[in-house]
């Protein structure tokens, strides 16, 4: 593990989908919120979020009066980045304020954002803490990021790339190292509720265990194809037999050579003979 989660996602739906952002956020009755214990405004409020709304809604406007017509219509006015923290950590409000912080300073730099909009990019960035229940299978605490696409009369495309995405990781890890005293180097990963990573030999053990039982019940299905065409033979329904001669070939394939059954290989080739 070389950095802490981010995830990341454009916010579709121009000013629909901003509001729709705000509303889940901040929603402790949400279904997905059943493990939030505690919700926060990290950085800016609900009119930040209207303010994004604002700046995407004067771009449109500002594209059509020009008469420029060049590229797409603009659907998106934000892009969403999710960092997360492995049960376990909690940091504080203040510490979360820190790490948004450095992070939203890294992406701006990213961005050569300069001065004005520099500002302005800041003046609109929305954060929101989920803290969240520290057992069973849930996440563990994390903050929702929305960052605005729209700065003055342009538009980031930038933070919708991987480069974005891998600035923002290494910027989170480094600030959670530096306000928190976490290192990726501290935290062990855990599968959910299977304790400890299995090593290679039992992985390797479980998969060949795996693969034997999936043999066996190919051999099992094989045997239920030969008794249903003996079952034909006896009948003397040449349709069903041949049915069923199709079955068997497919099967077999499947299994390969590895029938131990003597008896059994014995039949299949007596029905598959030409």
């Amino acid at each position: 593990m070389k950095t802490f989660v981010v995830i990341t996602q454009p916010v579709k739906n121009g000013s629909t989908g901003i509001l729709a952002r705000e509303r889940y956020l901040k929603s402790s009755s949400h279904p997905n919120h059943t493990n939030t214990e505690e919700i926060f405004d990290v950085v800016g409020n609900e009119a930040t979020s209207k303010r994004i709304i604002v700046a995407g809604e004067q771009y449109k406007l500002n594209k059509m009066l020009s008469n420029n017509r060049r590229g797409r219509s603009i659907s998106s006015f934000a892009v969403e980045f999710c960092l997360s923290f492995p049960q376990g950590y909690r940091p504080t409000k203040d510490q979360w304020r820190l790490i948004i912080g450095d992070c939203c300073r890294s992406l701006a730099e990213h961005l050569k954002l300069e001065r004005n909009d520099r500002k302005e990019f800041y003046s609109l960035v929305r954060g929101v803490c989920h803290q969240q229940n520290q057992t069973g299978a849930g996440s563990g605490d994390h903050s929702h990021l929305v960052v605005p696409k729209i700065i003055g009369n342009r538009v980031l495309r930038e933070l919708q790339r991987k480069s974005s995405t891998a600035v923002l990781k290494q910027a989170f890890t480094a600030a959670i190292s530096k306000h928190v005293g976490i290192s990726v180097d501290d935290y062990k990963p855990y599968e959910l509720n299977r304790g400890r990573r299995l090593e290679k030999w039992q992985y390797e053990s479980r998969k060949t265990e795996e693969l034997l039982k999936e043999k066996q019940r190919l051999v099992d299905k094989l045997e239920k194809q030969v008794e249903r065409w003996e079952l034909a033979l006896e009948n003397y329904d040449t349709k069903q037999m041949r049915r069923q001669r199709n079955r068997i070939k497919n099967s077999l394939s499947e299994v390969g050579a590895e029938i131990k059954n003597t008896n059994l290989l014995s039949k299949i080739n007596n029905i598959i003979q030409p």
